[in-house]
């Protein structure tokens, strides 16, 4: 029970691979009447156990499933020299090379960030002309709200002036 669900999970990253490379898994057969032994064609690897005079034999598989292509596209790495590619390792930093393998999750970043809690803050005043608490070098939110009230009152009165004597 366990290898098919690890089978599903597999199967389940990347569908079209595993199904192209399970449909498509090829193995040199050699010819009966050859007595060098070369492959001669590749065949499916789920042929029948019956030897056959013919040098292919397909399983069923191979015509029932659609044909999915997979291209294996060179990594950087197969594109330098083995030569070059020491060399460069050793002028290239080992970060260069670090790359992270997939995006960071939001779970993950949550545990990351979950032992750096909230601070206490100890430099906690009462304020001198309301008495609410306050930081201290900061203004009261009750007087700073009821200055920014007189301000606004007092920027609206001369506009109210004017438009009345128009």
């Amino acid at each position: 029970m366990a290898a098919v669900a690890l089978a599903s999970v597999q199967t389940a990253r990347r569908p079209a691979q595993r199904l192209a490379a399970s449909l498509f898994s090829l193995s040199p057969i050699f010819s009966a009447s050859s007595a060098r032994a070369a492959p001669s064609l590749y065949t499916s690897s789920q042929a029948s156990p019956v030897p056959s005079t013919s040098s292919v034999t397909v399983s069923f598989t191979f015509f029932a499933a659609p044909a999915l292509p997979t291209y294996a596209l060179p990594s950087l790495a197969s594109l330098i020299p083995d030569s070059l590619s020491a060399g460069l390792r050793d002028l290239l930093p080992p970060w260069v090379f670090a790359v992270p393998k997939s995006k960071t999750t939001h779970s993950a970043k949550r545990m990351r960030s979950a032992n750096k809690g909230l601070k206490e803050k100890h430099n906690l005043v009462a304020c001198p002309s309301c008495g609410a608490p306050k930081l201290s070098h900061h203004l009261c939110h009750e007087c700073h709200v009821a200055f920014r009230r007189e301000v606004h009152r007092e920027a609206k009165e001369p506009r109210a002036a004017e438009s009345g004597e128009v």
